[in-house]
């Protein structure tokens, strides 16, 4: 032995002791092992080559499996499972790196087992390792001149080329049927702008595109078409096991079986594209092209077919989508063209289309009955052309989310095209909204939003699940074509529109659960030019008046409808109202928040025509504020102004804050009154002195708390001689100010009066106030426990027919009448050229004089005058 080399071996052996002491001695230093820290293990193989031919030694390696705690593990290897008659073994199953040499092509399943028994921890991994037979060629670089790919050999499980690197062909690829081809992990065929591929199997004997090792994972990168020549076809073939890496498209990266790029095209018949990590084909949106893709299999990739809305209509209803994860088929944002008019089909086994981004509808697109829409969050429809989706019963066509379970929204549909083909027939559109579109006036969100230069027909669809509204026609002119037989359900609001497009709502459409309103009908004008019909909607649906309404021409309520009307709004009325229910349909105006305790503002009436009409009508809690009469401004449910004129028939208006209907004191006129019934109102009716004798005697009045009927200071023209009527049960007409009779006007039997504090009544035409011994007429004080009195009558007149018979008069006189001579205050009084006849009344609790005479009188002193006088400080005449 060398010395030299023993004395070295003796310096090495005592350096190394030194060495492990120290580390002994910084060992006792550290503290001991957190008992927290939890030790685990993973096994992690990694072998070589990736396409092992038989016969050819494999590497299996262990060392990349993780010991995060450092505590080390033992090894144990074993084939589970190998192809038939396969005798291959492990050289040595415990080692951290070992080998093993296939015998037969196949699939040999290897196990890794990683464990530490003083931990009592383990972890097992298992890989699947795809042995090559012997005999293909492989296949890398670049495709310059023309080449066929042949069938090297017939077993079609066989195979015949393998990639090891990216291939470009510049040239015309041709493969064979029958060939198949592996590509190895994350290699790609690439079809460039000067090549073209004629991949063109049989059904009997197809082309295979694959991973080298399917069963282990392993994935190749695609095919990538950038030729736009009209050969490209791939046609009964199967691309599997690709998207390991997003191809480098014009547009965005994605990964692919198939890619399209910009100026690509392909044509893809009764073909397979499955299990690809990401797309089975996708479309570049940069106009990437699909010339045919009919009757294929696209089943679980990520996304079976993603394209834009040019190329959409490429695709089939023959070929079958299944267990693609995320979406049979993607539509990405972009514009359909302005030329272009297609159709997108149903696609086959009620698979969806998911949209992913804002599609621009700018040409003619027809949507195939049966078809299915997904929507994304926030995802728009944009129809500027014509959009016709015209669905059947059997086979509606459904735009939903694309994801419900979390509650996500997608955008709708927003029209701004008056193209007459538009139209939604058999259409489901649910869980849209998610935010407001981008109206001409105010923004809203809808399923379907229409602006002010859309137009559409929609008929037998459904509108549910929506933020905002179901429909939302733009106010200032979007137009409802035709609306007939839809549903509309738990949407925030079923429909919005302006009062031009109401008439265009039938009354078969269902409403159910829309949580503001079933109808909206925004504050907007009804216009001059139009005639319509507001119609009664289905079961217990109401319109819903969110602003003030002006009509301006002839508009018709239709029995049965109800209205309901937020805080303070107000119709007014320059045209026609024509609200003429029926017994068994009565039309309901009221607020729209009763729980809340709001009101409405009323009904304006400011026209003079006779076709302004309420007939079986209930009108409730209006009188928020005061109208802007001619005059002085009051609220009422239905105020007429000075030029006004309305009928009242058969009608109920209660709960109103100030008069239940008010006729303004300058002009405002009440054509026809009968039947009503006025009830807990401030006042019940409110009208001047001219309009009177319109009131009827069966109309009910109750709990009107100041006053049944309100007469207005006000005079009876010289040209009316007319009767008022006693109101029905102990209803009273109650005098607010000065009456001045100019005309002739008697009192029926059985009225009852009450003036105000120093109202009076002066007759300068004919006054006759004839009841009955069952009928009296009362003449009072509207405060009598107030110890208020009125002021009484002055009869300057010297008709003979003025007359008191079977009257009470009491609680006038109040202060002096201004007569010619002297003044003096009384219940009566009859000026120098007046005349009256007093007969079978009661004359009492003046404030002063009974009756106070300058005139002509009967001897109604004479017992047979049959008067009374009792209680009348001054005297009783």
């Amino acid at each position: 032995m060398n010395k030299g080399n023993h004395y070295l071996k003796m310096l090495a052996l005592i350096v190394a002791a030194g060495f492990i002491g120290l580390l002994v001695s910084c060992n006792d230093d550290d503290p001991d092992p957190d008992p927290d820290v939890t030790v685990s293990l993973e096994a992690v193989i990694d072998y070589s080559p990736s396409a092992p031919e038989e016969g050819e030694e494999v590497t299996l390696d262990a060392s990349l499996s993780v010991d995060d705690a450092g505590v080390g593990f033992d090894v144990q290897w074993t084939i589970t499972s190998a192809p038939e008659n396969s005798t291959a073994t492990i050289a040595d199953p415990s080692a951290t790196t070992t080998t093993f040499t296939p015998d037969i092509e196949g699939s040999y399943e290897i196990e890794l087992e990683i464990s530490n028994a003083t931990e009592g921890v383990s972890d097992t991994e298992t890989q699947t390792i795809t042995v090559l037979p012997k005999g293909f060629e492989e296949l890398s670089g670049a495709i310059t001149t023309d080449l066929t790919l042949e069938n090297i050999i017939e077993d079609p499980t066989q195979i015949d080329y393998l990639v090891t690197g990216n291939v470009t062909a510049s040239a015309m690829l041709t493969i064979e049927p029958g060939v198949v081809i592996h590509f190895q992990e994350n290699t790609m065929l690439t079809i460039d702008q000067a090549g073209s591929i004629k991949a063109e199997g049989t059904e009997s004997d197809s082309i295979i595109f694959t991973s080298v090792n399917e069963g282990g994972g392993i994935l190749w990168k695609g095919i990538f078409i950038g030729s736009g020549s009209s050969q490209n076809i791939i046609k009964y073939a199967k691309v599997m096991y690709a998207g390991n890496e997003a191809m480098n498209f014009t547009g965005d990266d994605f990964k692919a079986g198939i890619g399209v790029n910009s100026g690509g095209n392909i044509r893809v018949e009764n073909s397979t594209l499955m299990f690809n990590d990401g797309y089975g084909l996708y479309v570049d949106e940069n106009e990437g092209h699909i010339n045919t893709f009919i009757n294929n299999d696209v089943s679980d990739n990520i996304v079976g077919v993603g394209t834009w809305a040019d190329e959409v209509d490429d695709l089939d209803n023959t070929t079958t989508f299944s267990n693609n994860s995320q979406a049979a088929v993607e539509i990405m944002a972009s514009s359909f063209s302005e030329t272009n008019e297609a159709t997108w089909n149903v696609l086959a086994d009620g698979a969806s289309y998911n949209i992913s981004g804002t599609i621009n509808v700018n040409g003619t697109l027809t949507i195939a009955p049966g078809a299915n829409f997904e929507m994304d969050e926030d995802v728009i429809i944009n129809v500027y052309g014509a959009f016709i989706a015209n669905g059947t019963d059997v086979s509606p066509i459904n735009f939903t989310t694309s994801d419900d379970a979390l509650g996500l929204l997608w955008k709708g549909i927003y029209v701004n095209s008056a193209d007459g083909r538009n139209i939604l027939n058999h259409v489901n559109i649910s869980y849209a909204g998610n935010s407001i579109m981008n109206f001409s006036g105010a923004d809203f969100s809808a399923g379907l939003g229409i602006d002010a230069s859309g137009k559409i027909s929609i008929t037998n669809s459904t509108f549910s699940n929506n933020e905002g509204y179901g429909v939302y026609s733009e106010e200032s002119g979007g137009q409802i074509a035709t609306f007939e037989a839809n549903t509309f359900s738990s949407n925030d609001v079923g429909v919005g529109v302006s009062a031009n497009e109401a008439d265009a709502l039938d009354g078969a459409t269902i409403f159910s659960n829309n949580q503001s309103a079933a109808v909206e009908i925004f504050g907007t004008t009804y216009e001059d030019s139009r005639t319509s019909t507001w119609k009664a909607l289905n079961g217990s649906a109401a319109y819903r008046v969110t602003g003030n309404v002006d009509i301006d021409g002839a508009l018709t309520i239709e029995p049965g409808v109800t209205m309901e009307f937020d805080e303070d709004v107000l119709v007014r009325v320059y045209g026609s109202l024509t609200a003429e229910g029926t017994a068994s349909e009565h039309i309901t105006f009221t607020t729209s928040n009763l729980n809340g305790g709001l009101y409405w503002k009323g009904i304006h009436i400011i026209s003079s025509t006779t076709l302004n009409s309420f007939d079986y009508v209930d009108l409730s809690y209006a009188g928020q504020s005061a109208m802007n009469f001619s005059g002085a401004d009051f609220a009422a449910g239905i105020g007429v102004d000075a030029n006004g004129r309305v009928s009242v028939t058969n009608s109920s208006i209660t709960e109103c804050k100030n008069y239940g209907l008010y006729i303004e004191e300058t002009g405002g006129q009440l054509e026809i009154f009968a039947n009503n019934d006025f009830s807990n109102n401030l006042r019940g009716v409110g009208l001047r002195a001219d309009e009177v004798d319109a009131l009827d005697g069966n109309t009910t009045f109750s709990n009107n708390s100041f006053a049944e009927v309100e007469i207005f200071g006000s005079s009876l023209s010289d040209i009316k001689d007319v009767t008022w009527t006693a109101l029905s049960g102990d209803a009273y007409y109650r005098v607010t100010g000065r009456l001045d009779i100019n005309g002739v006007l008697t009192i029926a039997p059985g009225a009852l009066f009450e003036f105000d504090e120093d109202v009076d009544v002066r007759v300068y035409g004919a006054f006759i106030a004839d009841g009955t011994v069952d009928d009296i007429i009362t003449f009072t004080s509207s405060n009598i426990t107030g110890g208020l009195l009125w002021k009484g009558f002055h009869i300057i007149s010297s008709d003979s027919r003025n007359s008191f018979d079977f009257t009470l008069v009491s609680h006038g006189g109040n202060s002096p009448i201004n007569f010619s001579g002297d003044d003096f205050a009384a219940n009566i009084g009859v000026d120098t050229n007046g005349q009256v006849s007093i007969t079978n009344s009661t004359i009492s609790n003046s404030g002063a004089y009974g009756v106070y005479s300058k005139g002509t009188t009967n001897n109604f002193t004479d017992i047979s005058a049959g008067n009374t006088f009792t209680s009348n400080p001054n005297g009783n005449f």
